[in-house]
């Protein structure tokens, strides 16, 4: 099957089925059962979902597959990252403005200096949110109303971005995750997986990407 071919479902449904959740990582017996097909044991489902990969499409359909879900996660990856990055680095006085307004006295009147010109105070309030521009938007987590009917801004917190970032990025130790639970792995262990079943299927593919691996120092290349 040429690969304009692969981007089609397969018309076998179980087939089509198996190739789905073998390009979600998920073990060749475990895809094989969990597809619908059934087996006395777990030597027979081996055999017979090995069998099922070297049939005509159904490997190059989860080449395929396995393709189309390294590039969502590389997008989503970058999109996320973009998003974390803007909010840790926002800027709390892009979304207020400076007045001025008539100062008063006790009494509530006016004031005004010795030559008659009126006094005024310099106030603060928070920009329509329709007046800012869409980047700034994006980091509004919440908004609330003052007793004075203002709309005030509550950002995305900076301690959550950096938190996400560091995990992102490798950066510090990541909780444990269920092995088998393909839900929580990480990008970089979802990425793992899929290198491996490409290699079972021998399939060349390009799994690495270049925001996953951490640069060494040249001394620890060398040595």
């Amino acid at each position: 099957m040429c690969r304009g071919h692969a981007s089609k479902p397969l018309k076998n449904n179980l087939h089509e089925r198996y190739a789905r959740l073998r390009a979600a990582a998920l073990p060749r017996i475990v895809a094989f059962r969990k597809a619908g097909n059934t087996a006395k044991n777990d030597h027979v489902a081996d055999a017979n979902s090995f069998r099922l990969e070297r049939k005509p499409g159904v490997r190059e359909r989860i080449e395929y597959l396995m393709r189309q879900a390294q590039e969502r996660i590389a997008e989503k990856r970058v999109a996320l990252e973009e998003q974390l990055w803007a909010v840790l680095e926002g800027d709390i006085g892009d979304f207020w403005e400076a007045y001025d307004v008539a100062k008063t006295n006790e009494d509530g009147n006016l004031e005004a200096d010795k030559q008659g010109k009126m006094l005024t105070v310099r106030k603060q309030r928070a920009k329509l949110i329709n007046d800012l521009p869409p980047e700034f938007r994006k980091l509004i987590e919440d908004v609330s109303v003052d007793r004075n009917g203002n709309v005030i801004p509550k950002l995305y917190s900076k301690t959550q971005a950096n938190r996400g970032l560091r995990e992102m990025l490798n950066i510090g130790r990541t909780e444990d995750r269920l092995e088998n639970d393909v839900s929580r792995l990480s990008d970089a262990e979802l990425i793992q997986q899929l290198s491996d079943q490409a290699n079972q299927l021998g399939v060349k593919i390009d799994l690495n990407y270049s925001f996953l691996q951490q640069q060494k120092p040249d001394d620890e290349r060398q040595g």
